[in-house]
């Protein structure tokens, strides 16, 4: 099986149509949207994506990191914002070169299919629906702009077509995979923070407004402005509904965020002509059906934003996937439920993980004792550091499979929980006491 028709030529797509292209597979890419690389620069839909280990290791995979590399701007912790304007710090890594990285996603999305065009073997479809699919005589039939209807047979046809994806729901209604999609009752809006050149807010970190039932997120651009994502309710006080006029806007940010509100000139003109976006958790078993269909990606376990990981998800399910195709010789009759069984377990972890971390960086972000597990965490992993790495540096800088690094997590709760019983501030850790318990945890661990 040589040729292969896929679904998307988002970011999923694109890298997996890279490696499949170096296998020398013969590569029809189709996909319902226009060309992003004839987009309009800015159009409010991109939101600002993390991009960490496992992004790029899945990159490196296809030789583009050096690329990449030029559209990243580095994030090294948290700048927490209070509503009294105080700030506080919280580092992602061990150290200072231990660090995530912001992305647009519609540039990353461009250079993956500029590089994918370059296979002569690569055929890109655009502004091209996919309407219908016959499993039983591998027939896919597309709309065109004009209203006319394009055929296609396949042999092997891939879905990584996002979260709303048509070959799921396809596989769904003729009861070939059980899916479901979970809604967050929370939508979120890109929004920019600071001109180009900004110095009001710190560079080099991930900026967050907890304020216990929104949140307002800022990443760093390589220009040293920032794209705010801000997730409210759909519904109710404080809610995308609420806020229906300029008013209502300019009161609600000036009261709850007020230092990123002053450096927001475009607020009133973004909020009410940026889409809002939804959020959602897919769960699908399987992902495939016989030798010739597969999804990937958010079309087979999309997560909410929270963690950092649908991006990086995605991309670990292509260098995956390409490791088994060597280690089965291309046999995807035996590749693809090997890569349902082997990452199935993980997507799971990481969607209740996602969903975790929604409630940490909203209200315990903000919390005494949960940060002082914080600055006790970061202790651990410079006192301790082959015994002690914690559940978020698994996730954001390993490889680490997300199920092991959740179950790391679990313990790694308790353990804090023992140490921090009866402490208000670090300097009354009792160290005798944690190098004890330290024991037992590689116990557990073990």
């Amino acid at each position: 099986m040589k040729e292969v028709t896929i679904i998307g030529s988002g970011l999923a797509g694109a890298l997996l149509a890279l490696y499949l292209a170096k296998r020398g597979y013969k590569l029809e890419l189709f996909d319902a949207r226009p060309d992003v690389r004839l987009m309009r620069a800015n159009d409010g839909r991109s939101i600002n994506l993390a991009l960490s280990c496992r992004g790029i290791t899945g990159m490196e995979g296809v030789g583009i990191m050096p690329l990449v590399k030029k559209l990243m701007a580095p994030m090294r912790a948290r700048a927490i914002h209070e509503i009294q304007g105080q700030i506080k710090f919280q580092s992602f890594g061990r150290h200072h070169d231990e660090y995530i990285n912001a992305i647009l996603r519609n540039e990353l999305n461009k250079l993956l299919l500029s590089e994918v065009e370059k296979f002569p073997k690569v055929k890109l479809n655009f502004n091209t629906k996919l309407i219908e699919l016959d499993v039983e005589n591998k027939l896919a039939m597309f709309e065109l702009p004009d209203g006319a209807f394009l055929k296609q047979n396949y042999e092997l046809l891939i879905g990584a077509d996002g979260a709303g994806s048509c070959v799921r729901e396809y596989l769904q209604a003729k009861h070939l995979v059980h899916a479901s999609r979970t809604f967050l009752p929370y939508g979120y809006k890109e929004l920019s923070i600071g001109l180009p050149g900004q110095n009001h807010l710190v560079h080099e970190h991930l900026h967050l407004w907890p304020r216990e039932a929104f949140l307002l997120l800022g990443n760093p651009n390589l220009d040293q402005s920032i794209t705010g994502s801000l997730f409210l309710p759909h519904e109710g006080k404080n809610s995308f509904a609420e806020l229906d006029n300029e008013l209502k806007i300019n009161a609600f940010f000036k009261q709850s965020f007020p230092d990123a509100y002053v450096e927001m000139p475009h607020l009133v003109e973004e909020f009410t002509q940026h889409p809002t976006g939804n959020m959602s958790t897919i769960k699908c078993e399987p992902w495939y059906y016989q030798d010739q269909c597969l999804l990937i990606g958010d079309a087979a376990h999309g997560v909410v934003p929270f963690f950092g990981q649908g991006m990086n998800s995605a991309f670990e399910d292509c260098r995956i996937l390409n490791k088994l195709l060597d280690q089965y010789h291309d046999d995807w009759q035996e590749v693809m439920p090997e890569f349902y069984r082997s990452r199935k377990i993980n997507t799971d972890a990481v969607a209740q993980m996602s969903m975790d971390n929604f409630h940490e960086i909203q209200i315990d972000i903000r919390d005494r004792s949960f940060n002082l597990k914080k600055q006790l965490e970061h202790e651990l992993m410079r006192r301790y550091p082959e015994h002690y790495v914690s559940k978020h540096v698994l996730v954001m800088f390993t490889n680490t499979p997300y199920a092991d690094a959740q179950a790391h997590g679990e313990l790694q709760a308790e353990f804090l929980n023992e140490i921090c019983d009866n402490v208000e501030r670090i300097e009354e850790i009792d160290w005798d006491k944690v190098e004890k318990k330290l024991k037992q945890y590689d116990k557990k661990l073990a």
